[in-house]
């Protein structure tokens, strides 16, 4: 426990030595910071040494080891200004090798008024009554392996394309990330870093200097713990009743300040679960809840989650997942 509090102390130090730089708005395909999970989203985004599910892949590619079998899932987001992003992965566990994921993030920006910098009538209404359109997408490849009962390791990698009305940069990047439980008092420990990429261009000239443009990095450093639902926990309890689990997550991207986000689950009986978050350092988007459902028969596990995340100024998006075990 001495040398885990010493790599979290040293992490966070490491961390807020970049606190000085804001870059707000510097940054290119700002789709790859759209959360994709329900469950994960309605915990404040704080998931990364907790969640073990499919969705995982999202947020750090080493959790996907917690999965029996094979699982599958689909995610809807109703996104701000009527944009919708959708999201899909499947993941196979062949046991004592490794956990394979496929995955893939699609924003369509629908049909966009063109409108020029003047009208040639003098008009304030400078619309020219054409339309644009623009997309996003990302598709990935995981993979990742226990390498003792406690440590995982695991990488995604993936393509991304941005497009916007003539314009479009498609990159290759990995995130790659470890998942490490204690052992102890139901406390785990998870880091990511995500989009690790070369910088996008837009516009191709002749000009030895082109325009370029860096996309999000992300960094994570997580811990969980399990306050009630076992003997040795905090709180003692019974894991077959009740669940109370509390996540925290650090968050630092080369395009903003660091960001803290918290959450917490309550799992009934395991099939009923409360959900709710909150993320500090943030304009818009910082509480979240929602809730959750499954139903198992024999091997096969389907589960409904939803998330709920409220905007002042913004438009406050729903998310719904439906996640499927075998």
């Amino acid at each position: 426990m001495k040398k885990i509090l010493i790599v979290i102390l040293v992490l966070i130090i490491t961390q807020t030595s970049f606190a000085q730089f804001n870059k707000a708005g510097r940054t290119a395909f700002q789709f790859l910071k759209i959360g994709n999970g329900a469950r994960q989203v309605a915990l404040g985004e704080a998931s990364i040494a907790s969640v073990q599910d499919v969705n995982s892949i999202f947020w750090n590619p080493a959790a996907v080891t917690g999965i029996n079998g094979a699982e599958a899932s689909f995610n809807y987001n109703s996104w701000i200004a009527d944009l919708k992003v959708l999201s899909g992965v499947a993941a196979f566990n062949l046991e004592g090798i490794a956990t394979f994921t496929v995955n893939a993030v699609s924003l369509d920006y629908g049909n966009i008024p063109e409108a020029g910098v003047t009208s040639v009538s003098g008009s304030t209404d400078t619309r020219t009554g054409n339309f644009f359109s623009g997309s996003d997408l990302a598709f990935g490849l995981g993979i990742a392996r226990k390498f003792t009962d406690k440590l995982s390791i695991g990488i995604n990698v993936k393509y991304m394309r941005e497009e916007l009305y003539i314009y479009s940069s498609s990159l290759w990047g990995f995130d790659v990330g470890s998942f490490y439980n204690t052992g102890w008092r139901g406390i785990r420990l998870g880091m990511s870093a995500q989009n690790f990429s070369t910088q996008a261009r837009f516009l191709e000239t002749k000009e030895e200097e082109q325009q370029t443009y860096e996309i999000p990095l992300v960094y994570r450093i997580g811990v969980s713990i399990d306050l009630l639902g076992s003997e040795e926990l905090f709180l003692g309890g019974n894991p077959d009743q009740h669940v109370v689990t509390l996540n925290a997550d650090a968050i630092h991207t080369n395009d903003y300040k660091e960001r803290l986000h918290l959450g917490m689950e309550y799992q009934f009986y395991k099939m009923f679960f409360l959900r709710g978050g909150y993320k500090f350092n943030y304009e818009e988007g910082n509480l979240s809840f929602g809730a959750g459902v499954n139903y198992e028969i024999s091997n096969f596990k389907i589960q409904f989650d939803y998330a709920y995340v409220s905007y002042n100024f913004l438009q406050s998006p729903h998310r719904f997942t439906v996640l499927l075990s075998f």
